[in-house]
């Protein structure tokens, strides 16, 4: 009677209590795959935008440094009277071992960015480049082996014409422009006009990777002297009022940075008439077709030698 009792208040799982059971395990383990796949996608997008950021900030980093220094020059000591008168007298002006234009710009690029002597603009369309020129010291450049200033990719350079006080002087032309490396991606490079050994024109290096466009405005200040450390507008090479650049006094920089890989979710944009967007260089809106996130980072630099009172 006893064994009867116990045996009937003991039975099993019905089938429904188990589906039931398989079901709500299903929805948990589902929402935790879901939460996990959202979170691993959005680390890639936060890893992805750190990386572009620290490129952007090396890439206007290196720009900026030049175009601080450009222009700069020693004094080589007083500049005399024309014509001249023995004993010598002298206006009581400083001379510089290089007065030539601290920065020149080409809308379309250049047409060989490591050519020796004058850098010509190319007519075909291509990436904006800049070139900054500057005297080369062991201070203001990274020191070679032989204890001898370098350009923006630690070249030796070779000694200017003239000397300063009997001594050798240095001037490079640091030349920056955007060009397709190995991996199929736009990089910014650099070149100058450095001489090999044999005398030959060094071929420019990648600096940063995935700049994808690179562009620049150059502050043009006022004729007349009382406009001559103001910037009156900004406007791109070809729309300079002076060609020879003679009155740029600042330069803005952009550099749209584009991420190394394909991160973007695109569920998050069912809607074909709403594709993820982004702003260019001009604050133009563009379309994402290929996943890759972009950016575009901007800075704005003082040519501080062409603004000394």
């Amino acid at each position: 009677m006893k064994h009867s009792a116990l045996r009937s208040r003991v039975r099993g799982v019905s089938l429904v209590e188990v589906m039931v059971s398989l079901v709500i395990g299903v929805v948990v383990v589902g929402a935790v795959l879901v939460s996990y796949m959202a979170s691993g996608k959005s680390s890639a997008q936060q890893a992805a935008y750190a990386a572009m950021n620290e490129n952007a900030q090396l890439g206007l980093g290196l720009l900026s440094r030049d175009l601080l220094l450009a222009g700069y020059a020693q004094p080589t000591g007083f500049e005399p009277v024309t014509p001249a008168t023995v004993p010598p007298t002298f206006t009581g002006n400083l001379a510089r071992t290089y007065s030539g234009r601290p920065v020149f710009g080409c809308d379309n690029g250049f047409v060989s960015p490591s050519t020796i002597g004058v850098v010509a603009c190319a007519t075909t369309a291509g990436a904006p480049a800049i070139e900054m020129v500057y005297e080369a010291d062991l201070l203001n450049t990274v020191p070679t082996a032989a204890n001898v200033p370098s350009d923006c990719l630690g070249n030796t350079l070779r000694p200017a014409a003239g000397t300063l006080s009997g001594v050798d002087f240095f001037v490079t032309f640091n030349r920056y422009y955007l060009s397709t490396g190995d991996t199929g991606r736009s990089e910014l490079h650099c070149a100058s006009n450095t001489r090999d050994l044999l005398g030959q024109p060094v071929p420019g290096q990648p600096l940063v990777d995935n700049v994808e466009a690179m562009k620049f405005w150059y502050g043009e200040a006022g004729a007349l002297a009382a406009d001559s450390r103001r910037v009156l507008r900004y406007v791109t090479a070809g729309n300079l009022a002076d060609a020879s650049f003679a009155n740029v006094i600042a330069v803005k920089v952009c550099l749209l940075i584009r991420s190394s890989e394909a991160v973007l979710d695109m569920d998050l944009y069912p809607d074909p008439l709403l594709p993820p967007k982004y702003l260019d260089c001009d604050s133009t809106e563009q379309t994402i077709t290929d996943k890759f996130l972009r950016r575009a980072y901007f800075t704005t630099v003082t040519l501080r030698n062409k603004m000394a009172f």
